[in-house]
């Protein structure tokens, strides 16, 4: 077995990119294309203040935080994480000079946007108008039937990240909480999914813990300023569910990478547009 490289060998390598990068970003992601993905929207997000070609992903939150805290060297720097459960259970991860939390579950919340979607679904398609495209689509709709949905379902997640930690949460396919090609979640599978979790947290502890946990929860998100579609994982949750609707709508065989790439060409940025303030000079 060929042993894998160590965060600092990983997170050294930006040394080798400093002719075509004017700062040296670090992300979570190790999947294939993310360092594009993020070059993509950290390019757009900075404006043209730093030139970036290239991130460097160095494999998890606590190995950006720890790279973060090591960090020594002289140029501008920027180290990324995701916002996660943790922007449900509180997080003492913060926004310090150097080190940018998301204010989303992760990236691909970023790319979940309205505009943007149709946008590539308007280019897939070669007969539809834009505005027929957007009346079939119908983001407002899904919204209304799905965003209370999957935050009763992410807190009981979080529940369960404090509770139960050992439990399956976002892990859980949400193509098994669905029943159709709409992107809309089942009724029934969901009851069943929140119930589940809730009666094996109550098991393993007791109705009290289950329900104080559960309104310390809600009270931190009333708190932070929010929206509920940002606690929800767009990875896993977000971008599959408008990624189904979408190909009910369009003939298309674009990848979903492909799809995130164009995405990050054109989402808007305006929420994360406040990394710049923690750029490390």
């Amino acid at each position: 077995m060929i042993p894998e490289r160590s965060v600092q060998a990983k997170s050294a390598k930006s040394v080798f990119f400093e002719d075509v990068n004017d700062i040296d970003i670090y992300i979570e992601d190790t999947a294939f294309g993310y360092q594009k993905l993020f070059a993509v929207l950290f390019s757009r997000v900075l404006n043209d203040q730093y030139k970036v070609n290239n991130v460097f992903p160095l494999g998890g939150r606590k190995s950006v935080v720890e790279q973060h805290s090591e960090h020594t060297g002289n140029r501008p720097s920027l180290y990324i994480i995701d916002g996660d459960l943790f922007l449900l259970t509180g997080d003492a991860v913060d926004n310090v000079i150097g080190l940018y939390k998301f204010p989303y579950y992760c990236v691909e919340n970023i790319l979940c946007d309205n505009q943007a979607l149709l946008t590539v679904l308007d280019e897939e398609d070669p007969v539809k108008s834009l505005e027929h495209l957007e009346g079939l689509f119908n983001y407002q709709e899904w919204l209304l039937n799905n965003e209370g949905k999957l935050f009763s379902l992410f807190v009981e997640y979080a529940i369960s990240m404090i509770l139960n930690p050992q439990e399956q949460t976002v892990a859980f396919k949400v193509s098994d909480l669905v029943s159709s090609n709409k992107g809309e979640l089942d009724d029934e599978k969901l009851r069943s999914r929140t119930e589940g979790l809730k009666q094996t947290v109550i098991e393993r502890t007791s109705l009290g813990a289950y329900e104080s946990t559960r309104n310390d929860i809600l009270a931190n998100f009333e708190l932070s300023g929010l929206n509920k579609l940002d606690v929800i994982s767009g990875k896993d949750y977000l971008f599959p569910l408008l990624k189904t609707r979408a190909k009910s709508l369009v003939k298309t065989k674009i990848s979903d990478l492909n799809f995130k790439l164009r995405l990050a060409k054109i989402c808007d940025i305006n929420n994360i547009s406040q990394a710049i303030a923690h750029i490390a000079c």
